[in-house]
């Protein structure tokens, strides 16, 4: 992406004044801010919690040289959302990879959708919420102790009863596309551990491993959590 940024700085001094450096070289970036919401019923009465990250989607012409030319890729900056649903218990949606544009990218768009860049471009000045489907669910952890990385194990959006105990079940997840700032340093609160898992898996294993005594935790990194590193 910084790649992309370079070279559309370099070809907007180039080119006549009131064009697009990007555009009349193909290339695009997009940005736009949204929040993940998870809602949750307790014992203890509803509970809700999210965080707000940003979204960037960037276009490589199809002169560039290799597989991804013409494609679009993508990136997200900040934190996973949360919520407790028990004293000193949480439930995160964790980030992971492309699937944060993707949701977007879907859910404001039903069917038939312009193409993915028009989309992209168009989320930019968009507002507004969508409940997510099921099969578009987040994937949903825990941790057993909050303050020992080792103990992540997956949770069953289906059965949140089973994880934190009668009387808790998710309500919804919905995404919502917002002008707010990205939300910083909840995730680093609460996880004070976070910073000595970049570059590592949760379990200390510095690749994944089918073999792993913890899947979960071998398969969660600190980027899981908090994109900004």
């Amino acid at each position: 992406m910084r790649f992309i940024h370079a070279i559309c700085a370099a070809a907007a001094i180039a080119l006549a004044p009131g064009l697009s450096g990007c555009d009349a070289l193909g290339f695009g970036s997009w940005t736009w801010h949204q929040r993940l919401v998870l809602e949750v019923d307790t014992p203890r009465g509803f509970v809700s919690g999210g965080s707000v990250i940003a979204v960037r989607a960037g276009r490589g012409p199809k002169w560039l040289p290799g597989e991804g030319r013409g494609g679009m890729g993508t990136s997200a900056r900040g934190e996973a959302s949360f919520v407790e649903v028990a004293p000193g218990k949480y439930l995160f949606a964790v980030l992971h990879g492309n699937r944060e544009a993707e949701l977007a990218l879907v859910l404001f768009f039903p069917e038939p959708a312009p193409d993915t860049f028009e989309r992209a471009r168009r989320l930019e000045d968009m507002r507004g919420i969508r409940e997510v489907p099921r099969e578009r669910f987040p994937r949903l952890v825990t941790f057993d102790d909050i303050n020992d990385p080792t103990t992540a194990r997956e949770v069953d959006p289906a059965d949140l009863a089973a994880t934190f105990g009668s009387g808790v079940a998710l309500r919804s997840i919905t995404l919502e596309l917002t002008g707010e700032a990205v939300t910083r340093g909840r995730i680093d609160g609460l996880l004070p551990w976070l910073s000595n898992y970049y570059g590592q898996r949760l379990d200390g294993q510095r690749y994944g491993n089918i073999k792993a005594e913890n899947r979960v935790a071998n398969s969660l990194s600190a980027s899981n959590f908090d994109a900004e590193k």
